[in-house]
């Protein structure tokens, strides 16, 4: 394959990688919680060059220069997002560090989404009817008049809402995470408010279009590039 397809190519193809992350930021911009996600790229390839010198006849290395580049890693970026107070007594937030911990089956999970509600049983639970735990990893059964602290305790019970940061932060799913947990201690549990997603819709419109851009113009340089082997070869045929 000409090498000049060959790297054009690959750009489309982390181009289209790029677009897919950016649909899905802009998809998620009014999901509660929601943390954007960040595509990095790596060499795969490098090419190093040396010159040489006449006089001490050595051969000197000037650097390398990439080659290729693919997608190494997606991940979500963690700052908070904007907070909007609720009437709602079974809406939460987490200003500053840490995640809500709850229960989906026999696993843990961890989300900064604290849209939650009480299931027919009376334990608060998330929309999607996961379990809220508490610093035990036990279900919170409480009734319709609470009151949760900045410190995550219920008021008039013993239970406390889990908060936990994470190491190793990967994401699970759209809106839930997975880690290393670790005590949290810089946090506010608020109650009656909401996090909203930290996407930037604009922002990321914009790197929509400069994706985009740069699709068109390394398709445009693979059609020329074949456009020009199919002329080479068609004039060596005729040799």
């Amino acid at each position: 394959m000409d090498r000049g397809i060959y790297y054009a190519t690959m750009g489309m193809l982390n181009n289209l990688y790029q677009l897919d992350n950016i649909a899905n930021n802009l998809a998620n911009v009014n999901t509660n919680g929601y943390k954007k996600d960040s595509v990095s790229f790596k060499a795969v390839m490098e090419k190093e060059f040396y010159s040489y010198d006449g006089k001490t006849r050595k051969i000197k290395k000037i650097g390398n220069m990439e080659t290729a580049t693919v997608v190494d890693d997606v991940r979500p970026i963690l700052f908070s997002g904007s907070f909007e107070e609720t009437d709602n007594q079974y809406d939460f937030a987490i200003e500053g560090s840490g995640f809500f911990k709850i229960q989906r089956g026999e696993e843990f999970y961890y989300t900064r989404n604290g849209e939650f509600k009480l299931d027919s049983q009376g334990f608060l639970v998330t929309n999607d009817g996961d379990y809220v735990l508490n610093r035990n990893n036990g279900k919170i059964l409480i009734n319709n008049d609470f009151q949760v602290l900045p410190d995550g305790k219920i008021s008039g019970t013993d239970y406390e809402i889990a908060v936990f940061d994470l190491n190793s932060t990967k994401k699970y799913g759209y809106n839930l995470f997975t880690g290393e947990e670790v005590a949290a201690s810089n946090f506010k549990v608020m109650q009656k408010t909401l996090e909203h997603s930290n996407v930037d819709a604009l922002n990321e419109m914009i790197k929509m279009i400069s994706a985009s851009r740069q699709f068109g113009i390394l398709e445009k340089a693979v059609q020329t590039s074949d456009s020009l082997n199919a002329r080479i070869i068609e004039t060596v045929s005729k040799i």
